[in-house]
């Protein structure tokens, strides 16, 4: 018979605690505090014996809680740290973990079954990132069930998932080009705020006519706080001469969302099909942030600027470059200067001779934008990307800024 001895640390010392299965139960007695490995599995041995005998009796009631039954505290626990946004957790487990392990106790999870489950969803067709997400919110609510004293331990935490490559897609001018040459016009217009806002297609379908306010230095985006803590959102945002003719074309005339009759699903098939449509190649929709980001890059823009209208957050630790940075961007609330460094910032993108990113680094205009959509995958064994530095040199010399 197979047993598992484990270890916990005690108020009277390290418990070492035995698990074994015997005709359909489990049984975990307490062997007895800080023993050494052979008295432990003495101890083991003498205890199983007891159990064949019927000297210890079976336990009655399952002590550890099922997934399903253990979920009240899981969202419980979302709501205290100020988790609004639980449609992605919650998708997730209606649809993956709770039809396969929600009637399941936490403690009869193996790490075979996890394995299992990375297989299946791998033979489904399911991307990389999108397992890894999946498995994440299963480890909370382990993670979680430990902390609370449900669980024992974490059984599938050395369960290994798929590894993800650092996506670096950015759009190039003549892309672009060939995107709005074949776009409806509202598609386009809602790619134009994504290239000239850096917001996420998420919050831009969000948008509502109050959003957008006229100030004494210009027209400005207020956005209310983010849904959730892992992807901030700047308060506000200026808007240029592209991404405001962009919105107030658009804006309706009753109050609600700007771009009402989309969705994110939506909004995700129209674009693939209108990449197609345009012969541009391994090219989403959020690319159109990493553009942005890189264009306010090229243009010199410093990375404070670029933080505050990503809405990211500086982080490194106290004492290093960035740890200073970011405490300083703690410190510092903006005013009157700083929204004039954010404004001047955006105007720099209404240039018509900005570069998104060439490829290859010399534009031919003579050329039909079809010719020129440049493919991410292109040339990767001369490890070419137009926003690194590590680009291989071919005797082209950087124009003066």
């Amino acid at each position: 018979m197979s047993y598992t001895i484990t270890t916990r640390r005690t108020k009277k010392g390290l418990a070492s605690d035995l698990y074994v299965r015997w005709k359909g139960q489990r049984y975990r007695p307490l062997l007895g505090h800080d023993l050494s490995k052979e008295e432990a599995h003495r101890r083991a041995i003498e205890m199983i014996a007891k159990i064949h005998r019927g000297e210890l009796a079976a336990p009655t009631t399952n002590a550890c809680p099922t997934l399903r039954q253990f979920l009240p505290t899981y969202w419980q626990t979302m709501q205290v740290k100020q988790r609004v946004d639980v449609r992605r957790p919650k998708n997730i487990l209606d649809t993956h973990l709770l039809p396969r392990f929600g009637d399941r106790p936490l403690d009869a999870l193996t790490p075979e079954d996890g394995l299992a489950y990375i297989t299946a969803r791998q033979r489904a067709g399911a991307a990389p990132g999108t397992i890894r997400r999946e498995w994440q919110v299963l480890m909370r609510i382990l993670n979680l069930a430990v902390d609370f004293e449900k669980l024992d331990r974490n059984r599938l935490k050395r369960v290994q998932v798929p590894d993800t490559t650092k996506r670096e897609r950015v759009a190039t001018k003549e892309e672009l080009r060939a995107i709005q040459k074949v776009a409806q016009p509202e598609l386009w217009r809602i790619a134009q705020v994504a290239l000239h806002t850096g917001l996420r297609e998420s919050k831009i379908l969000e948008i509502e006519r109050s959003w957008v306010k006229l100030r004494d230095d210009g027209w400005w985006l207020m956005l209310p706080p983010a849904r959730t803590a892992l992807k901030d959102t700047p308060r506000e945002v200026p808007l240029n001469q592209h991404a405001l003719l962009a919105l107030k074309t658009q804006i309706p005339t009753v109050d609600g969302p700007i771009f009402r009759r989309w969705n994110g699903p939506a909004l995700t098939v129209a674009w693939g099909r209108l990449c197609k449509r345009a012969k541009v190649q391994d090219l989403h929709f959020h690319d159109l942030r990493h553009t942005f980001a890189t264009r306010l890059q090229n243009l010199g823009v410093p990375l404070e600027i670029r933080s505050a209208l990503l809405g990211h957050r500086l982080r490194g630790t106290a004492g290093d470059a960035l740890g200073s940075e970011s405490m300083t961007v703690r410190y510092s609330h903006g005013g009157h200067g700083w929204n004039q460094q954010l404004r001047y910032a955006v105007t720099l993108l209404e240039s018509p001779d900005l570069s998104y990113g060439l490829s290859y680094g010399r534009a031919d205009e003579d050329a039909t934008p079809q010719s020129k959509v440049a493919n991410a995958r292109k040339d990767q064994q001369k490890v070419w990307w137009s926003q690194r530095d590590s680009n291989p040199c071919l005797g082209l010399e950087r124009a003066p800024s």
